[in-house]
């Protein structure tokens, strides 16, 4: 039987991924593109046979759109316009009855979170669609253990306190104090690549600035190990003396490990799905500047989003972690 799929957001983010990676082969665009980057897909099904069948559209500026096709087991840049676009997505619709459903591919547990997160964007007057998929299935996802997630959060901390003093001019004076905490812990060989960057005095300001806001993946962390009540308020900063506070005095990773009370993995997928949506929301309102997202600090929504989705990836480095909304 054949399925749409245009609700299926890992799905799409494949199809999108592989047609940037082709226009880049071709040198078509460029990374800089990516911020004016619209992305559509017209339809996508697979047929009885497994085969997805599939068109899309990426619009970049400068009036630069490009089509792809999915078709036989091969995906291909397409010669088209905008109309034949349209007319082919409406052909499709009429030929193959399963474009018309308007059933969502989701449990019963995502439909609730689903359901639950928009509320609430509702009622904070931020607007997103409210047939977005959530992108987790809780039965598909395995948490990070609490001593890696502890470890992850104490290398992060140490980190940012040196990118805080690159800030204020005090570079060799962090450094000196912090690296020996980071070797006397055990965490040299947990840093990201930008964590890297800084302890090697390798840097950029941009790294710096960089790892100055990574207080808000920080701050997530610290919430998936039941250390803070709270962070879906994506508008205020963290409490950075908090941040402090809850791991000072620590003489090894295992005393911060004894202090924490893990969270589920439903309250953590639930937190994830509502800054998936947060992300959506800031992200649309780069391309649509009168949409509605509250007061949301994109910087934090971002930031805190990478911690959470860290703690549900098998990627170490949080920075290569891709976040699609």
């Amino acid at each position: 039987m054949e399925q749409n799929q245009i609700h299926n957001g890992p799905l799409k983010e494949r199809i999108f991924n592989t047609a940037i990676s082709i226009l880049l082969e071709q040198k078509l665009i460029t990374p800089e593109d990516f911020g004016s980057l619209g992305a559509t897909a017209g339809y996508m099904f697979t047929t009885e046979e497994g085969q997805l069948e599939a068109l899309v559209r990426l619009d970049f500026s400068g009036d630069r759109t490009y089509y792809f096709a999915a078709q036989n087991a091969k995906f291909m840049m397409v010669n088209i316009n905008a109309e034949m676009f349209e007319q082919t997505v409406n052909y499709m619709k009429n030929n193959h009855p399963c474009l018309l459903s308007n059933e969502l591919p989701e449990t019963a547990l995502q439909k609730a979170r689903r359901e639950k997160n928009n509320q609430r964007l509702a009622d904070l007057g931020i607007a997103v669609p409210t047939r977005l998929m959530t992108r987790w299935e809780d039965s598909a996802v395995s948490l990070r253990n609490v001593d890696n997630i502890c470890r992850r959060a104490l290398t992060s901390f140490f980190v940012i306190q040196i990118a805080c003093d690159i800030g204020n001019g005090n570079y060799e004076e962090g450094r000196d104090y912090f690296v020996p905490l980071l070797e006397k812990f055990g965490l040299m060989s947990c840093l990201n690549s930008k964590e890297r960057l800084i302890v090697d005095g390798t840097y950029s300001m941009q790294d710096a600035i960089d790892l100055d806001w990574a207080y808000e993946a920080y701050w997530s962390l610290l919430w998936c190990l039941g250390l803070i009540d709270d962070v879906s308020d994506a508008v205020n900063v963290c409490d950075c003396q908090k941040a402090i506070d809850l791991v000072s005095g620590l003489g090894s990773v295992d005393d911060l490990v004894w202090k924490c009370r893990m969270r589920s993995i439903e309250e953590i997928l639930d937190m994830l799905d509502l800054y998936y949506r947060y992300n959506w929301a800031v992200n649309d309102a780069k391309v649509h500047p009168e949409s509605m997202t509250g007061s949301l600090n994109p910087s934090i929504v971002i930031e805190r989003r990478r911690g959470l989705e860290w703690v549900v990836s098998g990627i170490d480095d949080w920075y290569d972690i891709s976040m699609p909304a």
